[in-house]
C-alpha cells in the first residue's frame, strides 16, 4: 500500500492519540472513524427508509379499510 504524509495541527494529533486503541496507527484510527461515520449514516438512512415504508403500508391499509367499509 502506498503511503503519504499529511500535515495536521498538534492538537489534532493529540486528539487522534486520545482515540487510539492498542497498537493502532494514525491511519488505522482515521479509517476506523471513517467507517464508524459511514455506518452511522447508513443506519440513519435505513431507519428513515423503514419509517417511510411503514407510512406507505399504513396508507394502503387505510385505503383498504375504507374500500371494505363501502361494501
Amino acid at each position: 500500500m502506498e503511503v503519504t504524509t499529511v500535515k495536521i495541527h498538534k492538537n489534532t494529533k493529540f486528539a487522534l492519540e486520545a482515540l487510539k486503541r492498542d497498537s493502532e496507527t494514525y491511519g488505522d484510527i482515521i479509517n476506523r472513524l471513517i467507517s464508524e461515520k459511514l455506518n452511522k449514516n447508513m443506519k440513519k438512512e435505513l431507519i428513515d427508509a423503514y419509517k417511510n415504508m411503514g407510512k406507505k403500508d399504513l396508507e394502503t391499509l387505510e385505503e383498504w379499510e375504507n374500500a371494505s367499509n363501502e361494501l
